[in-house]
């Protein structure tokens, strides 16, 4: 077989890869106000940070995670009410218990005590075929691949939309915003799978890390840096 008769599978497939990243469409779906650059904190961390000029002038020494909002509109309607109040309190969770760890808070006696918000918003839990894998690319599996594809009972994935916001308490000034995407592969037998809490798992572990490391990334790293 010929390389040139993959092009047309191959275009197929990409189309539904679960991208590391959000797309420009997205970004500006959350925020248009600000210039948004990428960073990435680990290999599997990727995202678009937006930090404010004046951010190393603060002295953060209590961190306060606020809260997990869900924009029903990019909810997938396969994931119920009651799995989405379970999947923000379990964010809350983690959130808290990442903080006590990493971020500890502590008062200093020489500078004001400044208070950080942190809070989580996610825009969109869907989900899309998981994308074609390289042992598939021979006549017949391919062949099948397409088949499977076009029929909805491949392997899908789960990508989820989400931002993390900090803010300074006491003016609820926007410090810093990250938009990121969340993927987890392979977790849907098919395109009328429900979604569920166990599923989901994952995505609560690395949005925690998202928000908790840009936090840490704002409020030491930046403030060497600047």
């Amino acid at each position: 077989m010929k390389l040139h008769y993959l092009y047309p599978l191959l275009a197929l497939f990409t189309v539904g890869c679960a991208s590391s990243v959000p797309n420009k469409e997205e970004i500006k779906s959350v925020d248009s106000d600000h210039y948004f650059v990428d960073s990435q904190f680990d290999d599997d961390m990727a995202g678009m940070s937006w930090i404010a000029k004046d951010s190393a002038s603060h002295h953060f020494n209590q961190f306060k995670f606020n809260s997990v909002e869900i924009k029903n509109a990019g909810i997938d309607k396969r994931v119920s009410k009651e799995v989405q109040e379970q999947f923000k309190a379990q964010i809350l969770s983690s959130m808290n218990d990442k903080l006590k760890h990493k971020l500890q808070g502590y008062e200093n006696v020489m500078l004001d005590n400044q208070v950080l918000d942190i809070s989580v918003a996610l825009y969109g839990i869907d989900d899309i075929p998981e994308d074609m894998r390289l042992t598939e690319f021979i006549p017949f599996g391919s062949i099948i691949g397409a088949v499977k594809y076009a029929a909805g009972t491949r392997d899908r994935s789960i990508r989820v939309l989400a931002s993390v916001d900090l803010k300074e308490h006491d003016s609820a000034e926007l410090v810093g915003r990250r938009i990121f995407v969340v993927n987890d592969n392979g977790v849907l037998e098919n395109e009328k799978s429900a979604i569920t809490i166990e599923m989901l798992d994952k995505n609560i572990e690395q949005i925690t890390k998202q928000a908790v490391d840009f936090a840490f990334e704002v409020t030491y790293l930046n403030k060497k840096q600047g």
